[in-house]
């Protein structure tokens, strides 16, 4: 059986994470991981790029950190595929951080090259729509990230983005309560969404949710197809 992380940030990406792969792979390997999905916060995020550089450039930080995570993870023999996560607005700072956030897996750094359009959206919904396409084009999943979540900075914690542009939910969230998780697991089976458990990890975390399957992830695909089909359990320590 084979555990992965599925919602990692590290610092070249993530301004409010403090970890960076050199330290954060061989200790997911010491707490029993195969691999991860970085998911680092992206343009209209918590992202710790500057967005005033053009675009690819922007795109490329991401992709660099990454490969960089990549190649020790393949020295260490730790998958480390690429995913982001993504605030799509409907926040009480509507053009600063905060607000509801979805996951994107599945997709490449060049699907984000193709659409330098993404940096113009403010609308909550109409950039969801336009994320949603283009993950789906590129043969991903969208899944809200932790749900259900009660800050001071989320506005309506308790409405979740629409369903037609989500494929699943995350139903654990090592950051979440008991009761936003518990909300969370019951919307995603009532709806049909996939769900998924991950950390949101931003430091040395060591109590980590993730999913657990009988196959390796070596790419975004085998990552999909594992998902799409179930052969997976959630990982949800004690």
């Amino acid at each position: 059986m084979y555990r992965y992380e599925m919602h990692q940030h590290t610092a070249g990406c993530s301004a409010c994470a403090e970890i960076e792969a050199d330290k954060l792979i061989p200790l997911l390997k010491q707490q029993g991981f195969a691999g991860m999905v970085l998911t680092n916060h992206f343009f209209h995020g918590n992202t710790a790029i500057r967005r005033q550089i053009p675009w690819a450039d922007f795109v490329r930080a991401y992709e660099e950190d990454w490969l960089r995570a990549k190649e020790l993870g393949d020295r260490l023999d730790f998958d480390v595929l690429f995913g982001i996560e993504e605030w799509v607005g409907d926040g009480k700072n509507v053009l600063r951080v905060g607000g509801k956030e979805v996951l994107l897996y599945g997709i490449t750094p060049q699907t984000l090259y193709d659409h330098p359009e993404l940096r113009n959206f403010t609308h909550s919904e109409t950039y969801l729509k336009a994320l949603c396409d283009m993950t789906h084009e590129a043969g991903g999943l969208v899944m809200q990230a932790h749900p259900f979540r009660v800050r001071d900075y989320i506005a309506n914690p308790w409405e979740p983005l629409p369903t037609a542009y989500l494929d699943g939910m995350e139903t654990y969230n090592a950051c979440n309560s008991p009761l936003e998780n518990r909300r969370a697991e019951q919307y995603a089976e009532a709806e049909g969404l996939i769900p998924v458990a991950g950390t949101d990890a931003h430091h040395t975390d060591t109590y980590r949710y993730g999913i657990v399957t009988e196959r390796r992830l070596r790419t975004g695909e085998d990552l999909i197809d594992v998902l799409t089909n179930g052969d997976y359990d959630l990982y949800i320590p004690e």
